[in-house]
């Protein structure tokens, strides 16, 4: 190799090496796509798919402060030197968040957006949505945020969304319940059929909740009747077609819509007769297959038997539930069990915080919701010591799938 091959080499190793990490920043900064709903005051202002990704805006209050465009990338948020609280500092690649989903989704609805950046927190509190505008008085309404179910422990820029994700911005006071319903997907034209409401943050069923049909995001009651103890009432629907229906209740976020298929039970069609008596219309109701569990419940981003350092300890506790044809997943549930120096400790969902146990090995599990991929962000970093990671999901009869070591069931330590 002469002279000047070997000066040419550092420059192109340079470029190589500039080349290859903008490719990979490219990769992680590409749009994911979340299911997102907004539920206003009085009603729906969005419900399904968004794609988002990272990015940087000036919100109407940004403008007339004459503000610059501050970022929600998740990468750059949380950041504060002069802040009185315990700020979360993120790190790793920027990508899409709920506050930006939120943000694409007003764009691309046409809803008014409005949010005020905080130097405090390093993030953006969201304080509008179409006509619902954050309360300094009573019963002071606001905007909250939660993902897979659960009530978001940081702001919506400083969360880092993965594919799949289930992200609710719902607007009032405090809320009572986050109702979820669930009903069959085919029904017949004048038969009754059961739904059923929990608590989506619990899985505990709620009572007193009213269905309604829900039209360009209002929903109107279509029984008088409210679900009982056990979160279940009957609900008999008079037209075929589809029929979106949704559950509300007093201090309660309205639920999700759930799209049920209403047909006609066939007739026995007589020679030169037709099917006139059953409106026309020749549709079977399949039989209600029996309940199928999700057969893989997998874990994301922990690796088996690995030895993280506290610095580089996994704080996202995420996965994915594969759900086989005709199964149905009510409800996942996750462990993290914790034990150093002889003493045990099982993370407890309620208080967010790692509780002593006198027994060990004994797995308390708490919900994350009832989405196919889930992720729970953590506190604080783990402590050292040695964890057990489980994750289970839950299908309608209450069948649990079995922990599978490497897979629904990994051990890993922080030291």
């Amino acid at each position: 190799m002469n002279t000047s091959s070997r000066r040419m080499l550092p420059v192109l190793t340079g470029i190589l090496v500039s080349l290859v990490l903008s490719l990979v920043a490219s990769a992680a900064a590409a749009p994911i796509t979340v299911n997102l709903r907004v539920e206003g005051s009085t009603k729906t202002l969005y419900e399904g798919p968004v794609s988002t990704e990272g990015e940087t805006f000036q919100t109407p209050t940004g403008e007339a402060l004459h503000e610059a465009p501050h970022p929600c990338d998740y990468a750059d948020n949380g950041h504060s030197e002069n802040s009185k609280h315990e700020v979360f500092t993120n790190g790793g690649m920027p990508t899409g968040t709920p506050t930006s989903a939120l943000h694409h989704a007003a764009l691309s609805a046409g809803l008014a957006f409005n949010a005020e950046w905080s130097t405090e927190y390093g993030d953006f509190l969201v304080t509008q949505v179409g006509p619902d505008v954050n309360q300094s008085e009573e019963p002071f309404s606001y905007w909250g945020l939660y993902v897979n179910d659960l009530y978001a422990p940081v702001g919506g820029c400083q969360y880092a969304l993965a594919p799949g994700n289930e992200v609710l911005w719902a607007y009032g006071p405090a809320f009572t319940h986050v109702l979820s319903l669930s009903a069959p997907q085919t029904v017949n034209v004048g038969t009754a059929f059961t739904v059923h409401v929990v608590d989506a943050r619990t899985g505990s069923p709620v009572s007193g909740a009213a269905i309604g049909e829900d039209v360009g995001g209002t929903t109107t009651p279509i029984s008088a009747s409210q679900t009982n103890a056990e979160g279940n009432t009957k609900v008999t629907l008079s037209r075929a077609g589809t029929v979106t229906l949704k559950a509300t209740a007093p201090e309660s976020v309205r639920s999700n819509g759930l799209t049920v298929n209403v047909g006609y039970e066939a007739c026995p069609v007589s020679s030169g007769s037709s099917a006139s008596g059953c409106g026309g219309i020749e549709k079977v109701a399949p039989p209600p297959k029996p309940p199928v569990v999700s057969d893989i419940a997998k874990i994301a981003g922990v690796q088996n038997g690995h030895v993280y350092s506290r610095r580089s300890a996994p704080r996202l506790l995420a996965g994915i539930i594969e759900i086989p044809f005709g199964g149905t997943l009510r409800q996942v549930r996750i462990s993290l069990q914790r034990r150093y120096r002889g003493r045990c400790f099982d993370f407890n969902g309620s208080r967010e915080s790692f509780v002593r146990t006198k027994k060990c090995g004994s797995a308390n599990f708490f919900s994350v919701g009832g989405s196919e991929s889930f992720s729970y962000l953590l506190p604080a970093r783990l402590p050292k010591g040695s964890y057990i990671y489980d994750i289970e999901a839950i299908n309608s009869a209450g069948q649990a799938t079995k922990l599978v070591s490497g897979i629904s069931h990994v051990v890993f330590q922080v030291k």
